[in-house]
């Protein structure tokens, strides 16, 4: 396959976010969706992180840290709400998801993966 240039390339890619399982306690469970990714640039990416790290205040910080890594999100796939319905990739719904630590740490590790140039790891 030829390597294909694009300026804002876009891809999907497997995440796997351990969260809490309800039903047991001190037990995850594995909960698996595809993100698609529109990532910034080296250099994009590299100021990104340096912006975020001079931010002194905590809370601040944690928002501009969800707020970075819902710009490079452009849609989910495999997301469903508790009643078992599928839930549509909006703004809301990204925030929400984000605010969760298990989800934002599963997409920032799934993300950094992606750029690395290798193949996914089984179970993320």
């Amino acid at each position: 396959m030829k390597f294909t240039l694009a300026e804002k390339p876009r891809y999907w890619w497997p995440v796997t976010v351990r969260a809490p399982d309800p039903e047991n306690p001190g037990k995850v469970i594995e909960q698996t969706l595809r993100v698609l990714f529109e990532p910034r640039d080296q250099d994009e990416e590299r100021a990104e992180q340096d912006r975020v790290a001079k931010i002194t205040d905590p809370a601040e910080q944690l928002r501009e840290d969800r707020a970075s890594l819902a710009a490079v999100i452009k849609g989910w796939d495999d997301v469903i709400d508790t009643e078992k319905s599928s839930v549509a990739f909006t703004a809301e719904n990204i925030a929400l998801a984000l605010k969760q630590p298990w989800f934002r740490a599963a997409v920032w590790e799934a993300y950094y993966e992606s750029m690395s140039g290798q193949e996914a790891r089984l179970g993320n």
